[in-house]
């Protein structure tokens, strides 16, 4: 059998934070939050000794990424006028700031995989890779990235 058949999949829960896309035309430009929630697919050309795609416990660095970047967070866009007044708001402890290429679910995904891409790479070389993330900012709305 081609191991390249066997995927698995990863979910990750609850992580509450703020952003604001402060282009949009709509009130979508407001400082407004989700517990967003990341999904990935991953496969490899071949599995580990245990017979797995990647370990899920071993997954523990992706998991940390994820907590530092996105729970209890305020996230803005690397170009966002208003970028000195957040910065002066998280060195006051109001805020957690993360500053983003672009935090809206599209840019968060492809963030998302290329942060998780790296630290994927340092556990398996290029055996395993991430085929897909799905970034949820609700039980309505996702972004897709697939390389």
């Amino acid at each position: 059998m081609n191991p390249k058949n066997f995927k698995s999949t990863k979910r990750f829960t609850g992580f509450p934070c703020t952003h604001r896309q402060w282009r949009a035309k709509s009130h979508c430009r407001f400082v407004h939050g989700y517990s967003r929630e990341f999904y990935f697919e991953f496969e490899a050309d071949s599995l580990t000794d245990e017979g797995w795609v990647v370990d899920f416990g071993g997954l523990k660095k992706v998991k940390e990424f994820l907590d530092y970047t996105f729970d209890h967070t305020f996230l803005v866009a690397q170009d966002d006028p208003e970028l000195e007044h957040f910065r002066s708001l998280d060195q006051k402890g109001v805020i957690m700031l993360r500053v983003l290429p672009n935090p809206g679910m599209e840019g968060t995904a492809l963030y998302v995989y290329e942060e998780a891409t790296k630290i994927l790479e340092s556990l398996y070389g290029k055996r395993a890779r991430i085929i897909k993330v799905e970034v949820r900012e609700n039980e309505k709305n996702s972004a897709i990235f697939e390389p």
